[in-house]
């Protein structure tokens, strides 16, 4: 693709000027310790998302600086030291960035990413004295739960001040709500009218409730933003595809005011981007071509958004050629992906699948429809295609209006509560009223006339089945819809959803976790989990290795009981000491994990009494920020592997636990 354009190189320059700001901003903070842990992530993005625009772009030198910043930038949210020189280089190479759009070739740049790069390939020296993130609050486990919440918290966001006013006065407003009912609370009823005192009391109770609902939708209204922010510069990106390929194209635009997460918007702007691409160049017929088949000699390709209950959608279509599905069908064939006589759109989501035999500067890598299907994935959002030979194609993709907020459905299995995206969830029946056909391959039940695999949600995350399943939740994954039978559909609640990353590897049940009142975290399930689970059906062992979890936090204990279950450990928890001893009295177990930090007798004592009292069974100690003698001290007293928060959020436990158990050989490397 030509990136000389005026046109194109202004639109592009705005979006590097915007993000190297904060890419150089970050390097600053880094160097003088008060980069927050929950910035990283907005750095990560923004060099990544430069890298992706400027390989589409041919700005070869800005991709590969732009992708070494991300590789950096995703070092450092891992808990990797930088030497303060790392970081004078870094902040140099993102204030340089944009030059190579005036001088592709830029020898400073080159220079710097030379810096940058030195040593690649070899051993490096170890960084005795370095930059790091700012210090996570000594926590449980490691500071994980400590984490889990800051991550809840973004960066800054530029906010109307008239609506924060009204944010303030509306706190102000409950302050007084709740003074009332602590007024009330004093009031002595003896000879006051009861019937009187409960009206008043409910009364006081039900304004207050809905003011903190009104509290909740303006502070996350603060953090929204337009779609327009997202599709600001599509107009002119359209002219210039059009002008290139020789297409006479309009672009239209419908929703722009629609406001929703900044998030989202940052997530959906790239793949709205490349379904552009191949709305202009697979779908919009030449001028001449068009007429001949009684079309305007110009095309349409529309851009457009609206809000359905708590949802987004994101329209993008054209009045092209449609989607030639003798093509797909005939390319699928000869790539040997399994084609459906049904439904041949889901090859299209194949990365890499493309009908062009030969790529052209615009498209052929076979990347934006995959892209925008991940984009959907990684929200619990969809993505669906519809196209009509000589009318053109339509894709949509639903997603949540706010990141920050999520409607899950939550079901109890066991003492456990568990959420599945309310996004995801077709329909929900009494298991009575399920019409259940048993095959050879496990049960099937009828749901608008298809047969539907049937799960248990005990199966699936790997706890006892219980014996009072009572409800049925229809859950529409990317293999498909999925039964999932539960003990109990608790509630649909509205919840701050964390997305964890990989803490415990091989647990690919785990999408994220809420944090709820009293210190409790709702375990958030990934429904293509659940869908790929019913149709492998996987063989169950009986015998699972059992792991006591020793952590003074609910949270922790819970978040890391459900994740170990879904990896295939059973496991008991305790929250502290003496609750870990008379555990071990009673059972057996294979390991155990213990936190360094806790009240009373702390991990370290714990280990001591455990070895003194002969049990030999593998202990893993975590912890977030201990000292050199802190550690030291652990194994001293005999643990058989010592982590940090860091390991965690890298999937390192289970793969520990595996090894010291001897299920899986240690890397010998």
């Amino acid at each position: 693709m030509d990136p000389n354009t005026p046109e194109l190189t202004r639109i592009f320059r705005e979006e590097v000027d915007e993000r190297t700001h904060r890419l150089v901003e970050g390097a600053r903070l880094l160097s003088e310790g008060e980069l927050a842990t929950n910035s990283v992530a907005d750095l990560v993005r923004d060099a990544h998302t430069i890298k992706g625009s400027a390989g589409l772009l041919g700005y070869e030198l800005m991709r590969d600086a732009a992708a070494r910043l991300e590789e950096m930038w995703r070092a450092v949210s891992e808990g990797d030291t930088v030497d303060p020189e790392t970081v004078v280089v870094m902040e140099a190479l993102a204030g340089r960035l944009s030059s190579a759009i005036d001088v592709p070739d830029d020898a400073e740049l080159r220079s710097l990413l030379g810096r940058l790069d030195l040593g690649s390939g070899e051993e490096r020296p170890e960084v005795k004295e370095g930059l790091s993130l700012r210090s996570p609050e000594v926590g449980s486990l490691g500071g994980l739960l400590t984490s889990v919440s800051e991550s809840l918290l973004g960066g800054a966001t530029r906010v109307d001040t008239a609506d924060l006013y009204k944010l303030i006065n509306r706190i102000v407003e409950v302050a007084l709500d709740a003074e009332a009912i602590a007024d009330l609370s004093l009031v002595s009823i003896e000879g006051a009218d009861p019937e009187l005192f409960r009206r008043t009391w409910r009364s006081q109770l039900a304004r207050l409730s809905q003011s903190i609902i009104d509290i909740q939708d303006q502070a996350v209204s603060l953090a929204n933003v337009s779609f327009f922010e997202a599709v600001s510069t599509f107009p002119q990106f359209v002219r210039y595809l059009g002008r290139r390929s020789g297409k006479d194209v309009r672009f239209e635009l419908t929703g722009h005011d629609v406001q929703l997460d900044r998030q989202i918007v940052d997530l959906i702007r790239e793949p709205l981007r490349h379904l552009l691409v191949n709305a202009v160049d697979h779908g919009i017929e030449t001028p001449d071509v068009r007429v001949s088949r009684g079309k305007a000699a110009t095309g349409v390709v529309r851009v457009a958004a609206r809000v359905v209950d708590d949802r987004i959608e994101v329209n993008v279509s054209d009045d092209g050629a449609g989607v030639d599905w003798g093509r797909v069908e005939e390319v699928a064939r000869k790539s040997g992906l399994p084609v459906s006589a049904r439904e041949l759109s889901p090859i299209l989501f194949q990365p890499g699948f493309s009908t062009l035999e030969t790529a052209t500067e615009f498209s052929g890598s076979g990347d934006g429809l995959p892209e925008a299907a991940e984009a959907a994935a990684h929200v619990h959002g969809a993505v669906s295609l519809d196209s009509e030979a000589g009318n053109g194609t339509s894709v949509t993709l639903t997603l949540p209006l706010s990141m920050v907020l999520q409607n899950v459905v939550v079901v109890a299995e066991g003492d456990q509560f568990w959420g599945i995206p309310e996004t995801s969830v077709e329909a929900s029946m009494p298991l009575a009223n399920a019409e259940f056909t048993t095959k050879s391959n496990g049960r099937e039940v009828k749901f608008e006339s298809a047969a539907v695999p049937v799960l248990s949600l005990s199966t699936a995350v790997g706890v006892a089945e219980p014996s009072d399943v009572s409800e049925v939740l229809v859950v529409n994954t990317r293999s498909g819809m999925v039964a999932v039978t539960v003990s109990e559909i608790i509630d649909r609640r509205r919840v701050a959803v964390k997305n964890l990353g990989p803490i415990i590897e091989g647990n690919g049940a785990i999408k994220g976790a809420a944090l709820l009142g009293g210190g409790q975290v709702l375990v958030v399930l990934d429904p293509d989990f659940l869908g790929i689970i019913a149709r492998q059906r996987p063989h169950l062992v009986d015998e699972k290795p059992r792991v006591l979890v020793v952590d003074d936090s609910a949270g922790v204990r819970q978040l890391l009981s459900a994740t170990l279950n879904g990896a295939g450990f059973e496991v008991e928890v305790a929250s502290g000491a003496r609750d870990a001893m008379l555990a071990m009295t009673r059972d057996a177990f294979s390991a155990m994990v213990v936190d360094y930090s806790m009240p009373r007798s702390n991990g370290v004592e714990l280990v001591r009494a455990m070895r003194s009292a002969d049990v030999r069974i593998p202990i893993v100690m975590v912890s977030g920020v201990a000292t050199q003698e802190e550690k030291d001290a652990a194994w001293s007293v005999g643990v058989d592997a010592y982590l940090d928060k860091f390991d965690l959020r890298q999937g390192v436990l289970t793969k520990t636990l595996r090894q010291l158990i001897g299920l899986e050989e240690a890397d010998t490397a």
